[in-house]
């Protein structure tokens, strides 16, 4: 490939413009793709989150030396990040530094997986290592991004505080944002604290400052989803109680609405968002579903700033797995009703650290054959890792047959579906006989099946005359 040709390709990625790369690229006949070509292409489709492409792309690289090519390995450690397979990643981050250890790169992705997997000795290790290299890029991805948020001007602050005070009280206390280490400072996301009073007969915690960004919804007509959120919370608590117990509530607000201006996203009511992990360690919640608070109100004001964009104000309900998980199944309606059937009024909306699972076991008519007390931690997996299975498999307590990974659903999928193998079409079509479960679920219902999941998308495995697991073909 020419020169002009290469320096076009390195002017394209340096200015952003990785569709235009990926074109070009794309455009070039095969014995045309040099080495350097493909690792190109797979950083454009990585860029554009095209992962998979981006791994078989590499994967089309035949060169004796790809095993000493700093950019080949680097290049599938971040497509493997980008799709969750952590261990993965890190095995070629590693790789990357056998090649040279000085080269910043590998340790940022190593940062990167640590700092998902909650590994914090090796998150610190690494970030060590990174920082003595270039302190600069390290700051780019880990420093404090608090101070690139955007903040309302001051006569939309003033619209948005006049309207908090008509619709849900006057706030008597600012929650302070705190940092790790227990220190107060200030921060663009303001979070109030309204007591309980004649109108409103909760306390309620309101962000004042998520709404400055405009979130674009560019499969709508970029339609612009400005919120606020509000959390309620019992009326019998006292202050100190909420300052105490409940000061994961702002701070998981405040790091919803930081990711909203960092990730270029936007919530909207049905919206659900998984943390990976529970919101805190005094609770088991491990994600957020959002809801309009005044859905249910015949007429109300609408909050409209000057340049007649309306900030919206989603209530925050804390959810279990298994609810999440049944949200993704059944929709947002289902996931409501049921939560109206299971919980006691009020329950729904007002947070309280000890409500009921309402999508645990007791909540079926299945009698699973691994109970839910006897599950263990059998799989060292972090990312999405829900799953389906059948009731072959989970009530009758067959062995997995076959398994086969297809595009995940939602941020919470892994794509893996699970089969005892022996399901008819009708079987199959009768979505009451499969369930969502989290991959680790399944492991302990068949622990054969744990070698294969680190498998890209579009494998597909059965189980052999002798109990082994061969590859499909495709």
């Amino acid at each position: 490939m020419d020169n002009e040709f290469m320096y076009e390709m390195d002017e394209l990625l340096s200015e952003g413009k990785f569709d235009e790369v990926i074109q070009k690229i794309k455009e070039l006949d095969e014995d045309e793709m040099t080495t350097e070509l493909h690792i190109m292409l797979a950083h454009a489709l990585s860029q554009c989150a095209r992962y998979h492409e981006a791994l078989n792309t590499l994967k089309a690289v035949d060169d004796d030396s790809i095993d000493e090519d700093m950019g080949y390995h680097l290049e599938k450690a971040g497509a493997l990040f980008g799709l969750h397979h952590y261990s993965a990643a890190v095995r070629e981050a590693k790789n990357c530094l056998e090649i040279d250890e000085n080269y910043v790169e590998p340790w940022l992705i190593l940062c990167l997986v640590y700092q998902e997997t909650g590994d914090d000795a090796k998150f610190d290790y690494a970030s060590e290592k990174a920082r003595e290299l270039d302190e600069e890029a390290w700051n780019n991805i880990f420093g404090d991004k608090t101070g690139e948020l955007e903040l309302y001007e001051e006569d939309e602050l003033q619209i948005v505080l006049e309207f908090i005070t008509r619709h849900f009280g006057k706030p008597v206390d600012l929650l302070p944002y705190k940092d790790e280490n227990g220190l107060t400072h200030d921060h663009p996301i303001n979070c109030l604290l309204i007591p309980p009073d004649e109108d409103n007969r909760f306390y309620k915690i309101i962000t004042v400052g998520v709404g400055a960004y405009r979130g674009i919804d560019k499969n709508h007509n970029n339609d612009v989803h400005r919120i606020e959120m509000a959390a309620f919370l019992p009326a019998d608590l006292t202050v100190r109680e909420i300052m105490e117990q409940y000061r994961w509530i702002p701070r998981v607000m405040r790091q919803f609405g930081e990711m909203l201006q960092l990730d270029l996203s936007w919530l909207d009511a049905g919206h659900t968002v998984a943390y990976g992990e529970p919101l805190d360690d005094s609770v088991k919640y491990n994600g957020v579903i959002f809801n309009d608070v005044f859905v249910d109100t015949p007429y109300r004001e609408r909050c409209v700033l000057p340049n007649g964009e309306e900030v919206n104000f989603l209530r925050f309900i804390p959810l279990f797995e298994e609810e999440m998980m049944f949200k993704i199944r059944h929709g947002f309606s289902a996931l409501f009703q049921r939560l109206g059937e299971r919980l006691a009024p009020g329950q729904i909306d007002v947070i309280v650290p000890d409500r009921p699972d309402t999508c645990l076991d007791a909540g079926t008519h299945k009698k699973w054959a691994c109970p839910r007390s006897t599950i263990e931690n059998l799989l060292d997996w972090h990312g999405a890792d829900g799953c389906y299975a059948t009731d072959r498999i989970t009530v009758d307590g067959c062995r997995v047959g076959f398994m086969y990974r297809e595009e995940p659903d939602s941020r919470l999928d892994s794509g893996w579906r699970f089969l005892a193998g022996d399901e008819d079409e009708e079987y199959m079509n009768d979505i009451s006989r499969m369930d969502i479960f989290s991959l680790n679920t399944i492991c302990n219902y068949d622990t054969d099946i744990i070698e294969y999941l680190d498998n890209p998308t579009g494998t597909a495995f059965y189980r052999d005359k002798k109990g082994k697991f061969r590859k499909a073909k495709p």
